[in-house]
C-alpha cells in the first residue's frame, strides 16, 4: 500500500513539473525548441534511433543532418514571416506593384530552393549511413505514418 501511495505521489510530482515547464519559452526547458537538440524533437529522434538500432557513429551523422535541416527550416519560417510587412506595404499602395510582389516570390523561391537542396543533402547522408535493414525499417515507418503500428507517439 505504501509503495502505491509513494508511486502515485511521484507521478503527481512529475506531472506538475512537466506542466510547469511545458509552457516556458525562455530556453530552460519546455516551450518551442529551435532544434532537435532538446525537447520533444530529441525524444522522437531518440525513439527513432532506438527503433533503428543505430551505432553511435550513425547517430552522430543522423543527428547532425536533422539539426542542420531543422535549423534551415526554422530560418525559412522566419524569412516567410518577415515578408508580412512587405505584403502589407503592397496592399497599402494605391495600385498593385507587380514588381514588388514578384520580388517577394523570388525571395521565397530562393529560400525554398535552399531548403530543398539542404534536405536532399541531409536525406543523402542519412541514407548513406544506414544499412539495408535499417533503411527498410525506416521506409516502413515512413510509409505507415506516425500513428500506425506503434511507431508514433502512442507506442
Amino acid at each position: 500500500m505504501f509503495g502505491f501511495l509513494f508511486g502515485a505521489a511521484c507521478l503527481l510530482g512529475l506531472t506538475v513539473t512537466v506542466a510547469r515547464h511545458s509552457h516556458r519559452g525562455d530556453g530552460r526547458g519546455g516551450g518551442r525548441s529551435r532544434s532537435f537538440r532538446s525537447g520533444r524533437g530529441r525524444f522522437f529522434l531518440n525513439r527513432l534511433l532506438d527503433r533503428l538500432d543505430t551505432t553511435p557513429g550513425q547517430e552522430k551523422v543522423i543527428r547532425e543532418a536533422v539539426d542542420t535541416l531543422w535549423d534551415d527550416v526554422h530560418d525559412a519560417k522566419r524569412e516567410f514571416r518577415g515578408t508580412r510587412a512587405d505584403v502589407a506595404q503592397v496592399v497599402r499602395n494605391e495600385t498593385l506593384d507587380r514588381a514588388s510582389v514578384e520580388a517577394i516570390f523570388d525571395r521565397h523561391d530562393t529560400v525554398i530552393d535552399r531548403v530543398r537542396s539542404n534536405a536532399l543533402d541531409a536525406f543523402g547522408k542519412v541514407h548513406e549511413t544506414l544499412d539495408q535493414r535499417q533503411r527498410k525499417i525506416l521506409a516502413e515507418m515512413i510509409e505507415a505514418g506516425p500513428f500506425s503500428r506503434g511507431y508514433g507517439r502512442f507506442r
